[in-house]
């Protein structure tokens, strides 16, 4: 019997974005699932917004990806932003000191994006 998905991954197309919603767990088995979906995004559109709400649960494999992305986008001239992240996210990001590393919209500007 097949293992359920750990991870669900959508991709909504914006006028010059991309909105990526992940739900579920982002580890070293899921992770890949996540890298497709950014990287596909960088390539078509200038800017990709990243909702982590519905994560129950990342490990240093999801947070490296991350870090990688805003990196990459840096580099490479693309958007990258973390739109919304789950209380276990921000935690991960808060403990390795990657806050200021990672660009996170502040919660207080959410209610424009809806």
């Amino acid at each position: 019997m097949p293992l359920p998905d750990l991870l669900h991954v959508t991709a909504e197309p914006l006028d010059d974005a991309c909105l990526i919603r992940a739900v579920g767990e982002i580890d070293m088995s899921t992770v890949s699932a996540l890298r497709r979906e950014l990287d596909r995004a960088a390539e078509r559109v200038p800017t990709v917004l990243l909702d982590l709400s519905g994560v129950t649960f990342m490990d240093s494999t999801g947070l490296h990806l991350l870090l990688e992305a805003s990196q990459s986008s840096a580099a490479d001239g693309w958007g990258f932003v973390l739109l919304r992240s789950s209380a276990v996210v921000q935690r991960l990001i808060e403990v390795s000191g990657a806050t200021d590393l990672l660009p996170v919209l502040d919660p207080r500007a959410e209610h424009v994006l809806g």
